[in-house]
């Protein structure tokens, strides 16, 4: 206990002082780093996370997410067993990105509106990227072949609903089932006594707190960057992508994948990016671990949603576990679906002139997953009868 004292005590503090004393030493490279994380922040995470935050700020504040959340209560709540309200926080997740999802289940924690168990259960499968990050940025800016990003986005959504099946009975909290008809429930937030702002004052507020908001995600994005630029000065990547390879070099991984991997796990969108620029990587390698590292998110979004979560009684390592699970299930998922997908793995220049049309896409793919969605719908409502 006293081994595990000191440990905790003293890590933090030395790695800070090597960090500091990497940019001493190695003024550009974290210069350099710094700028790239500015670079990440300004051009793909403001004009993409800025909107959806204020939107989602506005869409809480209004009582739609209360009012919306009744609708769709029966069935998140056969589903996952969390209220309607939370079940919307998993949609605006997927519109918004990270870290929306554990930002709003945070803030309904603070609230009381959920249980500790309820947040927990919410926040291993409510944190997810958006479909212009996988889309646009890895699908169709890195790897070049937007059919990828799409079968990456279907596969990042059904590992999420994945982790949040397993985690439906953490707690062993069954969620009561309110005595009043729908119209009720809607009656009484519509009327609710407690004082209500202004549209303005609603707006001026999700602004501001979209802007700090935004603010705080560039500061973890910066310093993540120079984290790993410091790391690198002092060869501990390349130290550690060659220990790793020792043992994974008959699968024909080389340090080089390794190491690129591993600055993913410190930033996905660097990560994506450097794998993307490898040469000696198959894609049917290259695409999984992309939708690991989408998926699990790395420590300069752990940290951002933890900074939220930190706030509560809602449990960062078991949320980190979920998010671990969340790019496992990803990146098995995306394997087995190139395996049996061939035609996708070809680039873009050869099916740019194809009559295949994105309706056909969500036709072929999209609509299977929603079979499969009230298929487990249909089985847990058939066990909740029976038991």
């Amino acid at each position: 206990m006293k081994l595990k004292k000191l440990i905790t005590f003293f890590i933090p503090k030395l790695f800070i002082c090597l960090i500091i004393l990497g940019i001493i030493l190695a003024p550009k490279s974290a210069i350099k780093a710094a700028k790239d994380g500015i670079s990440i922040w300004i051009n793909i995470l403001m004009p993409s996370l800025l909107p959806f935050i204020i939107g989602a700020n506005l869409i809480v504040s209004l009582k739609i997410v209360d009012i919306l959340g009744i609708l769709i209560n029966p069935l998140t709540q056969k589903i996952f067993n969390v209220s309607g309200r939370s079940g919307l926080i998993f949609a605006i997740s997927m519109v918004s990105g990270y870290p929306v999802g554990s930002k709003f289940a945070s803030e309904l924690r603070l609230e009381n509106k959920i249980s500790r168990y309820e947040g927990q259960r919410l926040v291993s499968f409510c944190s997810t990227s958006g479909p212009l990050f996988i889309i646009g940025s890895v699908g169709t800016g890195m790897l070049k072949n937007p059919h990828i990003g799409y079968i990456m986005l279907l596969c990042h959504y059904l590992a999420s609903l994945t982790v949040g099946l397993l985690f439906r009975n953490y707690g062993g909290e069954k969620r009561i089932k309110s005595n009043n008809s729908i119209l009720k429930d809607i009656n009484n937030i519509i009327y609710d006594d407690t004082k209500s702002e202004g549209f303005f004052v609603l707006f001026g507020k999700a602004v501001v707190n979209g802007v700090n908001t935004l603010l705080a995600i560039g500061g973890f994005v910066i310093m993540f960057s120079v984290f790993f630029e410091i790391l690198q000065f002092f060869k501990v990547i390349d130290f550690v992508s060659y220990f790793i390879c020792i043992f994974l070099s008959p699968f024909s991984i080389t340090p080089d994948i390794i190491s690129a991997f591993i600055s993913g796990l410190f930033e996905m969108t660097i990560g994506c990016n450097n794998l993307s620029q490898l040469s000696n990587i198959s894609y049917n390698l290259l695409v999984p671990l992309c939708s690991f590292l989408v998926a699990f998110s790395g420590l300069s979004i752990l940290a951002q949603c933890s900074s939220f979560i930190g706030k509560t009684d809602i449990k960062i390592n078991l949320y980190i576990f979920s998010k671990f699970l969340h790019g496992l299930f990803s990146a098995i998922f995306t394997y087995i679906f190139l395996l049996f997908n061939k035609s996708y793995l070809v680039p873009t220049f050869f099916i740019k002139n194809s009559s295949y049309t994105y309706y056909n896409f969500y036709m072929d793919h999209f609509t299977p997953l929603l079979i499969v969605i009230l298929l487990i719908y249909l089985f847990t409502y058939l066990k909740d009868l029976s038991s």
